[in-house]
């Protein structure tokens, strides 16, 4: 990957369908020896309808966060977060890195870390002081990254249902207050 042509900036209205095409993407690749291929059908039928309320729910304030990674202006990775977790065991106490994919050939580049570094950054300057990541108990690629940045694996478990079936989600925590200290 040349670098110079990897941009990571705020998301923009006009990145709606693209940001949905690429979670569609993402979540095939990661998902599809979990879920079955019905999941990713109703997800790809419903990018018109989410693009309707983008705006409404992924925005950048001092409450939620969005970017997005392009690569030759091509949208190839997305992070997604929140200063209050709506998880109930979490809640306002957590800070939540909602959504962190990147397409699964740019996997390994580092755009992760660096949407990582602008959450952490972001969470810190509003208040927050830990940080939640929710993920697939089966999606053990994803778990072993979050592992690798240090997150613990917390003993709450939730599931996470479609199609009437539970998938259980398990969550990674990190305490800003350790990772400000290693910075300085």
């Amino acid at each position: 990957m040349d670098r110079k042509l990897l941009k990571i900036r705020k998301v923009k209205p006009e990145d709606a369908k693209n940001w949905f095409i690429l979670v569609n993407k993402v979540w095939r690749d990661a998902y599809n020896h979990i879920f079955p291929k019905e999941v990713f059908i109703e997800k790809d039928n419903r990018v018109d309808e989410k693009v309707k309320t983008f705006t409404d729910n992924i925005k950048n304030d001092n409450k939620n966060i969005a970017y997005v990674a392009e690569y030759n202006n091509e949208i190839i990775g997305i992070m997604r977060g929140c200063i209050n977790s709506s998880y109930e065991h979490f809640n306002s106490d957590y800070a939540d890195l909602i959504a962190l994919y990147v397409d699964p050939k740019f996997q390994g580049c580092g755009i992760r870390s660096s949407f990582k570094n602008i959450f952490e950054q972001w969470a810190m300057e509003n208040g927050a002081s830990k940080y939640v990541i929710g993920v697939l108990k089966d999606n053990i690629k994803a778990r072993k990254v979050y592992e690798s940045w240090g997150g613990k694996l917390s003993k709450y478990e939730k599931d996470f249902v479609k199609f009437g079936v539970g998938y259980k989600e398990v969550f990674y925590t990190y305490n800003l207050e350790n990772i400000l200290n290693k910075h300085r």
